[in-house]
């Protein structure tokens, strides 16, 4: 299968990658697979909402069952959309899958972040098959001032030196 998730354009769908308008505002995930995270339809202050057009990849059987992970991973994405911070993790999630998705389905995802003026933030996300409720969940997360590995690792250099000054001093 191809790349692009769309075997025909319509008026309402708005196109992955090169073609969405969105693109250059959104600073969160910029090198995310919009294929298998969904697409940023609508993105404000403290809110964002994605679609997420189900493929042949995602199937989990042969009935056309889309695993949960990639649900999971595009309620994720609107989450991380909603806030829209280049080093911003998600450290905890509370989830609800109330309905199956099934290959060809369009998941709509709206996401609400709350803490505006907190490191750590909360946003909560409700997706949507033809206006059913599909997918609930609130995730918790943070927003850092560079990159976590960068952060990691001046986080183990710093212990590691005080570890040396430790022995040292014995």
């Amino acid at each position: 299968m191809s790349d692009d998730i769309f075997e025909e354009s319509t008026d309402n769908i708005i196109l992955p990658e090169d073609e969405n308008p969105l693109r250059n505002e959104i600073k969160t995930s910029t090198a995310i697979k919009l294929n298998f995270s969904g697409v940023v339809t609508e993105l404000k202050k403290s809110h964002a909402k994605t679609k997420l057009f189900t493929i042949e990849d995602m199937v989990c059987d042969d009935d056309g069952l889309i695993h949960s992970g990639f649900v999971f991973s595009a309620a994720n994405y609107a989450a991380l959309a909603s806030i829209n911070e280049q080093y911003c993790v998600t450290i905890n999630a509370r989830i609800n899958f109330l309905g199956a998705i099934r290959l060809g389905d369009v998941v709509e995802f709206e996401a609400q972040a709350y803490f505006d003026d907190s490191r750590k933030r909360d946003a909560r996300v409700i997706g949507k098959v033809r206006d059913i409720k599909v997918f609930e969940g609130t995730f918790s997360l943070v927003v850092l001032e560079e990159h976590i590995f960068l952060a990691q690792q001046k986080n183990i250099q710093k212990e590691a030196a005080i570890r040396r000054a430790k022995d040292k001093a014995q």
